[in-house]
């Protein structure tokens, strides 16, 4: 309706004539010579209308055949008769100057289509492909309730109007292949595998009754969860299902951020311990051996990421929902036990070991470092550090080290690094997974035999060609696999004092003095790195701050402001170590009502945001909406280039949205 009425109050219809008529006879009842004038005016009208309407009619027939003139007879029946709608309009306004009968029938335009605008027909219709000189738009375009593919081609105008140019435009109907199109992406396969994160922990101690309640309740809550999928659930190990179904299926339960994770986090064993589940999804492969495989590296990434969340593996990236809940500590000392002793074979079988950490290493990085080369040194096999020692946060553990005769010479840069490895050098990466935190890239890419030892949750680009990987997002630092794993590699009487405290300032730093993120394993390894001949009040003296750091750090933390839900943002422009911005964001967290602080400031050229938490906000998710990453209680990013200020609206975001999409979940 409200088309037919645009369409009647166009110029070109008889309309207002009629309209204006009626108007002038009305006036006989108050004067008849102003009625007669009326009349007349309107008769006048009429004629100029006709006229104009003529000479209209003429220069389309001239367009027609400036058109038509230029091409054979052959080809000219071939365009008034050709049965794919076609038209003919302006380049320059888009106006439609002639159609075929099959435009006219394909778009409802029977009463046809001139002195209209293609934008008309098909609102946001562009046509800079033809200027581009593209024989194709590029995607559908909708007219009505069909859909066209459409060609053409652009035509210089030969007669009085030369100069302009008019569009040649075919329409091919494409409306049943869309709709195929469409069923055939919403009935393809997603293979998601479901895992029980931490069943042994849910069936321990468990009698035969609760154990088979406990299970019981988690097959019911999923139950209730696929009840409207058109899917197939079923379980296939004790902790583990295999589910698959369709996309359209699984776009309603993503668009419910896969609610099953919050249901069954309400499942608690005799012990008190809550039930998790970590969801591999696999999609868009080409087959469903494709999806499975996808599935199966999504739920490892989910379950190196801590578990108790799902995690989608396309064709070419990683999506992650959840991950709200604290790691819990499930770690066996069997695995320290089997990948030291793999590691000492990679060790014997390479003509020299390389290790390094990330980007601006702190004393996790260089204390792991540490550990790991008294145990190449152990093995007598030559062994450098990698680290730019101008881009420290660990400087002043580098100084006591380098006083140590063992140590001499040791340290050296990524690019005499390049220099020295050779095709049989083994790579150590510690305190980092991801490619482009390393110190070197260059020297990761350019060794083949690769080690990775990690604590920090897995991010979506992570070191894939490895030749062994220990990543363990349960312990506390990267000191303490390091620590563990010494245990089988070298006597206890062969570790020197400084490097069991370096090891030992590595565990403190990522515990906020054993505060934050401790396990039983975490007080196994300080002692052990204790009986070493560690001394804790060594370590300490590393982290007393100077006077002006002191000062710096209050700046800092004054300036923070309370953004609700227990997260405070602290900005400062002025150029501040990244160790007192480090430093100010955990003192922060001893704020009564603090969950989690973050920390945006200058670094030089780049602008760093420092995060950490109590446990309760998962920062990790905070700063991978900012390019960043870490752990549950410890995270960062780095912007090389932009503002403070422009950091600070995109961290004040990222903050809203994790308090939006986390709103209700339980905060102790």
């Amino acid at each position: 309706m409200d088309k037919r009425l645009k369409k009647l109050l166009q110029p070109g219809h008889y309309f207002y004539f009629v309209v204006f008529l009626l108007f002038a006879l009305s006036c006989a009842f108050v004067s008849i010579p102003l009625a007669v004038a009326g009349v007349a005016v309107d008769a006048m009208l009429f004629l100029i209308y006709q006229y104009n309407e003529r000479v209209r009619r003429r220069e389309i027939i001239k367009y027609m055949q400036s058109v038509t003139l230029s091409i054979g007879d052959a080809s000219r029946a071939s365009i008034t008769r050709f049965p794919m709608p076609t038209a003919i309009a302006l380049a320059s306004t888009g106006e439609i100057v002639w159609t075929n009968d099959s435009f006219c029938e394909a778009t409802g335009h029977y009463d046809s289509a001139l002195n209209e605008k293609l934008t008309d027909l098909a609102p946001g219709f562009d046509t800079r492909w033809l200027a581009e000189g593209k024989p194709q738009y590029p995607g559908e375009v909708r007219i009505g309730d069909n859909m066209f593919w459409v060609f053409g081609n652009l035509l210089s105008d030969t007669g009085e109007h030369a100069g302009d140019m008019l569009m040649l435009i075919y329409f091919v109907p494409c409306t049943e292949l869309i709709r195929l199109r469409e069923a055939y992406s919403r009935s393809r396969p997603v293979v998601a595998i479901i895992s029980i994160d931490n069943y042994e922990e849910l069936t321990k101690e468990a009698t035969d009754s609760e154990k088979s309640s406990i299970l019981a309740d988690i097959d019911k809550r999923l139950g209730e969860w696929t009840r409207d999928s058109r899917a197939l659930l079923r379980k296939y190990d004790r902790d583990k299902y295999i589910f698959v179904l369709e996309e359209v299926d699984f776009d309603k339960l993503q668009q419910k951020k896969f609610s099953v994770l919050e249901e069954v986090r309400k499942i608690q064993s005799r012990a008190g311990v809550l039930a998790t589940l970590s969801i591999g999804i696999g999609k868009d492969g080409e087959s469903y051996e494709e999806n499975f495989r996808n599935a199966g590296v999504a739920l490892d990434m989910a379950l190196s990421r801590g578990g108790d969340q799902a995690v989608i593996k396309t064709r070419y990236n990683f999506d992650f929902f959840g991950g709200l809940s604290k790691e819990l500590e499930k770690r066996t000392k069997v695995k320290s036990r089997v990948v030291a002793n793999a590691l000492v074979q990679l060790i014997r079988d390479s003509s020299q070991v390389m290790i390094m950490g990330h980007q601006m290493s702190d004393m996790d990085a260089f204390g792991a470092a540490v550990g790991m080369a008294c145990a190449v040194r152990h093995r007598e096999k030559p062994v450098h550090i990698v680290i730019n020692q101008d881009k420290t946060m660990a400087g002043e553990l580098i100084r006591r080290i380098q006083d140590v005769p063992e140590y001499e010479d040791m340290l050296i840069s990524p690019d005499e690094a390049m220099v020295r490895c050779d095709f049989n050098t083994l790579l150590i990466v510690v305190d980092t997974n991801r490619p482009d935190y390393v110190e070197s890239q260059s020297l990761l890419e350019s060794i083949n035999k690769v080690a990775v030892i990690d604590h920090h949750r897995r991010a979506a680009s992570y070191i894939e060609n490895f030749a062994l990987n220990l990543h363990e997002p349960y312990a506390s630092s990267s000191c303490e696999l390091v620590s563990e794993m010494l245990q089988y590699m070298v006597p206890t009487s062969e570790i020197l004092k400084v490097e069991a405290e370096c090891l030992l300032a590595g565990i403190y730093l990522d515990t906020k003095g054993f505060a934050v993120k401790t396990g039983v394993r975490t007080f196994e390894a300080a002692a052990y790195l204790k009986r070493a001949g560690a001394e804790m009040s060594e370590v300490t003296k590393l982290f007393q701050s100077s006077f002006d750091e002191y000062i710096a750090q209050q700046r800092i933390i004054a300036g923070a402001k309370d953004c609700g839900d227990g997260i405070v943002l602290a900005v400062t422009a002025e150029d501040v170590d990244r160790v007192s911005a480090s430093k100010a964001a955990d003192n922060m967290l001893n704020i009564n009502g603090v969950r989690a602080s973050v920390v945006v400031f200058q670094c030089g050229e780049s602008v760093i945001v420092s995060a950490r938490s109590n446990g309760t906000v998962n920062v990790q998710l905070l700063m991978e909406r900012l390019g960043g990453g870490g752990n549950h209680s410890s995270a960062g990013a780095q912007f090389p280039h932009g503002s403070v200020r422009e950091v600070e609206a995109q961290a004040l975001e990222a903050i809203s949205l994790y308090q939006r999409e986390n709103e209700g979940v339980d905060k102790t």
